[in-house]
């Protein structure tokens, strides 16, 4: 599958050249130049390895390509130098080409280049995610219709009870629809659910520069660039505060849960939730980011993201911590995020019943 080197007889890297090269490694995974070149992989990320005479798949590749059968192995750029025969400088610029990583003239700095999530894909991370939601939902609900059912004809409706009576059956159908519906089907139970989600009432905290969603252009536009300027500097000092605090309260094999709680309370769960999505969906190659982490990081608002000058805002807040241990921060945080919104159980079961068969729920957001 090699072709013959071409006659080319680069000089040592320069400096940009170096740039270019982190560039290629920061925009384009392996899987990514393998896929565009024409080799299949499977669901495993196997593939037959093009280096050796491969009968079953024996090669391994992510952000990097091993192989189990030559040990072959390397970066995305090694990866394409060996496959049409390059030297690396030739193999970077090739990727660069393939891929639109740009070069901003004026500065002569490299400019990564990052595609687009297809709308396809984002239905997919989406449904995905509110599935996962509405199974825990669904599970609550069918305990609670246990738990919770009359004794006798005479007594009184539990409100947990009377909430499983009254949701089961429309998130059992959302279910149903986010599993196997059509994609209109999809995104409209993917719109009504992140539409309850914003009616909720957000946590509290202790923040005094609120988020700002729109651009630079509408900031200009309606006299808001300071509320623009303090909101993305705000991203940016909840990032710093992410990574100082990973830095901190991890010791090398676990991660103390106070690092979550010290970024939270300072910041709060909307820019956290910002900063966290932002720094997944801009690496979403990376597969030491999990499944559940990366479907999430798409259903969360994101500042208007249209590039000013070929510079996308996400990259000045994402957090540059090691992928393995900022998605188990990441995890950490969603589990602490949705503890403090929650009402507590044991206090509601403290209260008398109503003596109504309407449920006062704690899931308004999964209503119909």
């Amino acid at each position: 599958m090699t072709m013959a080197a071409p006659a080319l007889d680069y000089s040592a890297p320069s400096k940009a050249d170096r740039r270019l090269f982190d560039a290629v490694k920061s925009s384009v995974s392996t899987r990514e130049a393998a896929e565009r070149y024409g080799i299949s992989i499977n669901r495993r990320g196997m593939c037959k390895c093009p280096f050796h005479k491969d009968k079953n798949p024996s090669m391994k590749v992510d952000k990097r390509f091993h192989c189990f059968g030559c040990q072959a192995d390397g970066d995305v750029i090694s990866f394409t130098s060996r496959l049409f025969g390059f030297n690396r400088k030739a193999a970077a610029y090739k990727l660069a080409s393939d891929f639109g990583i740009r070069t901003n003239d004026r500065e002569s700095k490299v400019i990564p280049f990052r595609r687009p999530v297809s709308e396809e894909k984002l239905i997919e991370h989406r449904a995905a995610h509110y599935f996962r939601e509405l199974c825990d939902y669904r599970n609550q609900l069918v305990q609670w219709r246990e738990d919770y059912a009359p004794k006798s004809p005479e007594e009184s409706f539990h409100p947990r009870f009377a909430e499983a009576l009254m949701n089961l059956p429309a998130v059992e159908n959302d279910l149903d629809i986010l599993w196997s519906g059509d994609t209109k089907d999809k995104q409209m139970v993917i719109a009504d659910l992140m539409q309850k989600e914003k009616e909720v009432k957000p946590m509290e905290a202790a923040v005094t520069v609120p988020v700002y969603y729109e651009s630079g252009a509408y900031a200009r536009d309606h006299k808001e660039l300071e509320l623009f300027r303090s909101s993305h500097m705000e991203n940016i000092n909840c990032k710093k505060a992410v990574e100082a605090s990973i830095s901190h309260h991890f010791d090398g094999m676990r991660l103390n849960k106070n690092a979550i709680t010290e970024v939270l309370d300072q910041f709060g769960p909307e820019r956290l939730s910002l900063v966290l999505a932002a720094t997944v969906q801009t690496k979403s190659w990376d597969g030491r980011f999990s499944p559940q982490n990366k479907d999430w990081a798409f259903t969360v608002r994101m500042p208007d993201s249209r590039p000013d000058m070929n510079y996308d805002r996400r990259d000045a807040y994402a957090v540059s911590s090691h992928p393995a241990v900022l998605d188990g921060f990441i995890s950490h945080a969603r589990r602490e995020m949705q503890d403090r919104q929650k009402h507590s159980v044991l206090e509601d079961l403290k209260k008398p019943p109503e003596q109504s068969h309407k449920p006062v729920s704690r899931h308004e957001s999964f209503e119909r």
